[in-house]
């Protein structure tokens, strides 16, 4: 099935060049209003010239800018079942669901695999690896994300708590030792409450990762951004196949953290083992 225009910006976003980059960004930035304005008009929003926009079209596959736009328009009537998926239909029966939902997970995971930036994994794992301790904060459904990763972290010889609320969490940032790593979760990165966390970790000087929409108002507030393309319209749909994607990431940087600690998180993760292995029969 071919993607839709706002689908193909999405998935194609980081292997755009820099300049079409930029209009893509400026479009998905509010879809709508790209469907009133002229090409000289989302030229300058994208702070490039005409001849950019036109360029995005065609690698894009469309002839021109009108044909574009026709387009978008289409990919922005409403499909999908609202608030629950955009991959199923109102009266999609059990055959035909559950293979699109595990279909948007599996192309969805494929999409992280092949886009992911193993240079900002490295550094956010030597960050963890060095920290005293590991403050993790993830508010609303990122919540369930930053359980599962103190869940996985702290298997380690390293301290490791969650912060879902955000009063608590910008009360452990003040209190944060100068050694400490705040780890954040947003799968949008537009989070008022998350976005002042890292202004307030910045402003103390406390280290600061997260995993997080690339482009968004987060990636740009930490020191290191671990990027996840959103894969739904979070206004519209559950994010289900892009948390899942936050769950691999967060495995991947655990594996990293094993790898990293050697000998120290293996006798730590051989400890843990036992101790769960102790509480079955």
């Amino acid at each position: 099935m071919q993607l839709s225009v706002v689908d193909a910006l999405r998935t194609r976003l980081r292997e755009l060049p820099r300049q079409e980059a930029a209009v893509a960004r400026a479009i998905l930035a509010d879809p709508s209003a790209s469907l009133h304005i002229a090409i000289a008009a989302l030229a300058r929003n994208a702070n490039v010239s005409q001849p950019t926009v036109l360029r995005l079209c065609r690698t894009l596959g469309y002839v021109g800018f009108p044909e574009f736009k026709v387009a978008l328009a289409q990919s922005l009537v409403p499909s999908g079942y609202a608030y629950v998926s955009a991959h199923v239909a109102a009266d999609d029966d059990a055959a035909a669901y559950a293979p699109k939902v595990l279909d948007a997970a599996i192309a969805a995971l494929r999409r992280s695999r092949d886009h992911l930036d193993t240079n900002a994994v490295a550094a956010a794992v030597a960050r963890f690896a060095a920290s005293r301790q590991i403050l993790v904060a993830g508010f609303g459904g990122s919540s369930a994300t930053a359980a599962d990763a103190v869940h996985k972290l702290g298997r380690f010889p390293i301290p490791c708590r969650a912060l879902g609320d955000p009063i608590l969490a910008s009360m452990a940032v003040e209190a944060a030792h100068r050694d400490d790593l705040l780890f954040l979760l947003s799968n949008s990165g537009k989070t008022l409450a998350m976005l002042e966390l890292a202004e307030q970790a910045r402003a103390r000087k406390l280290a600061c990762v997260a995993l997080t929409a690339p482009g968004s108002p987060l990636a740009v507030r930490v020191d290191i951004a671990i990027l996840a393309e959103p894969t739904e319209d979070t206004a519209m749909f559950t994010p289900m196949a892009s948390r899942i994607v936050q769950l691999g990431l967060v495995d991947v940087l655990a594996t990293g953290l094993a790898l990293r600690l050697g000998a120290a998180g293996q006798d730590a993760l051989a400890r843990v083992k036992g101790a769960v292995a102790r509480t079955r029969a």
